[in-house]
């Protein structure tokens, strides 16, 4: 260790009550700062994540609202308009496509088991193309009567694989023929049925919320998008990439905001650290003034002020990261509460290049507020210092 490094930490030791307040301030901006660019880096990878995870290129759908959409295809809420599956042929003979599948999502009171079931019927036999990753323990399933449960739905009711299903008031057993494993998504969530079985729950025989299509060669959706729009009046057609665009609108307000506070901030440990440092330096004024006398230049002098500030903010700054780390769960909890949509899994996670990226930052935001009291101290006479 150099003769000024050792002298810059015995003199911030010296006053550790204001030195620890000091490092507190730049911990609590550099946290701030690492938790919103980790969570911004986290939404994003979940947000494709689970658009992946749907197994489609574009949903048809009723004219309408593309946040709705957004909030079918990722949290299965439920769209107030229907279409009817008669289009779906319609569909089925535009050149390109490679499968359709009529969608209808619902919620099924389910008071037996204190809770509200979201129902996704669907083709079934098209399960293994459209969600090839599932990982099933059983069977896709093969009749009526048979469901598919995504792995919190089995969980949260304790339900095995063979297991009966029921609901009040329908006079239906259904067989759970399988389960499918954890996705760490929308999946996990709902109750899988043959789309006719979830038409005749809702009493509606031919309706639809949507229609999930994959097409044959990707570079070609646009064509097949503007002639399935000119051919089919009152659809609304959304890609995935739409899909994700109209998501990251709504919460680009709330990421926003809180980058704006990580900035604040960051400024105000500037501040702070330019004020204490400041304080130190007239207060060590016939010290720095009896160095120069025996010898310390002016470089000497800006230098052991410099390096007290780059204590600061660098061990500041990597404290930060740490509280950030040990406060996540918490930090993602209160996101969710306020944020419209989160995808599921952990969004702030450990990344070394942010972390070493946020800590450099904080550094040169300390080093700028350094330049002046080093500075200052570099300037003091030293005959007028000692004299007090």
């Amino acid at each position: 260790m150099s003769g000024m490094l050792k002298l810059a930490i015995q003199n911030l030791l010296r006053h550790r009550t204001r030195s620890f307040l000091t490092m507190l301030g730049i911990a609590a901006a550099v946290g701030v700062l690492f938790a919103v660019f980790s969570f911004n880096r986290g939404f994003e990878e979940g947000l494709a994540r689970e658009l992946q995870a749907t197994g489609l290129h574009f949903m048809v759908v009723p004219s309408g609202c593309a946040h709705e959409v957004a909030a079918l295809v990722l949290h299965g809420a439920v769209i107030p308009k229907y279409l009817d599956t008669e289009v779906i042929e319609t569909i089925r003979k535009v050149d390109g496509i490679r499968l359709t599948t009529p969608i209808l999502v619902a919620q099924l009171p389910n008071p037996d088991r204190q809770r509200i079931d979201l129902i996704y019927g669907v083709e079934t036999d098209l399960l293994p193309e459209i969600k090839p990753e599932w990982q099933i323990d059983g069977n896709i399933p093969g009749g009526p009567h048979e469901i598919l449960l995504g792995y919190n739905v089995a969980k949260h009711a304790e339900i095995k694989t063979g297991a009966e299903f029921r609901y009040p008031n329908v006079d239906i057993v259904f067989t759970v023929s399988g389960i499918v494993g954890q996705t760490n998504s929308q999946d996990d969530a709902f109750v899988y049925m043959p789309i006719a079985t979830a038409q005749q729950l809702l009493e509606n025989p031919t309706g639809a919320t949507a229609i999930g299509v994959k097409v044959v060669s990707p570079e070609r959706m646009g064509t097949i998008i503007g002639e399935l729009e000119t051919n089919i009046p009152g659809i609304q057609i959304v890609t995935m990439g739409q899909v994700m665009n109209s998501v990251s609108n709504v919460a680009s307000s709330a990421k926003s905001l809180s980058l704006a506070i990580a900035l604040v901030a960051v400024i105000i440990g500037a501040v702070g650290v330019m004020n204490s440092i400041l304080m130190a330096v007239f207060e060590r004024s016939q010290e720095i003034g009896m160095m120069r006398a025996i010898g310390a230049s002016r470089w000497n002098i800006f230098q052991i002020i410099l390096k007290e500030t780059m204590i600061l903010t660098i061990v500041g700054g990597a404290t930060g990261v740490v509280i950030a780390m040990l406060a996540a769960k918490l930090i993602e909890a209160f996101v969710r509460r306020i944020m419209p949509y989160v995808p599921q899994g952990d969004m702030l996670r450990f990344d070394l290049g942010l972390a070493l990226a946020c800590v450099a930052f904080a550094m040169v935001v300390g080093i700028i507020a350094g330049l002046y009291p080093a500075w200052k101290a570099s300037r003091i006479n030293p005959i007028e210092a000692i004299k007090g």
